[in-house]
């Protein structure tokens, strides 16, 4: 047996002398790689690669009228939640960041909102 067949052998758990043991899949890959990142897990629970995203969009829509969230575009940049576009005033916008920033998997959220009664974008809310 070459040496690295046997070195083969060994990463796979099984000793040059004996068989080849069977390979289980979870032996394969890290724990880590494993769980579903937290900005990852979509509105089903699975694997989704805007998952925060969708999230964060269905909280808003459980909290807001749909005239406030009409307006509204909702990014995300990994655990980072990005809003754009317009808000009626300076307590809605905070409202829209705080219902943001609860969702699991949240850790900042970021604004581009422009508010009506002040004419003016406010950047990086956090």
């Amino acid at each position: 047996m070459s040496v690295y067949h046997g070195c083969q052998l060994a990463f796979a758990g099984a000793s040059q002398k004996g068989s080849l043991s069977v390979w289980h899949r979870e032996n394969a890959t890290p724990s880590w790689f494993r769980a579903i990142p937290p900005e990852r897990v979509g509105l089903d629970g699975r694997y989704d690669y805007y998952g925060l995203q969708k999230r964060v969009e269905a909280a808003l829509r459980e909290c807001f009228d749909h005239k406030v969230l009409s307006n509204l575009l909702i990014s995300q940049r990994g655990r980072v939640v990005i809003l754009h576009g317009h808000a009626s005033s300076r307590e809605i916008l905070q409202k829209l960041v705080t219902v943001a920033e609860q969702v699991e998997g949240a850790i900042r959220v970021e604004t581009a909102i422009a508010v009506a009664d002040v004419e003016a974008t406010t950047i990086a809310v956090g």
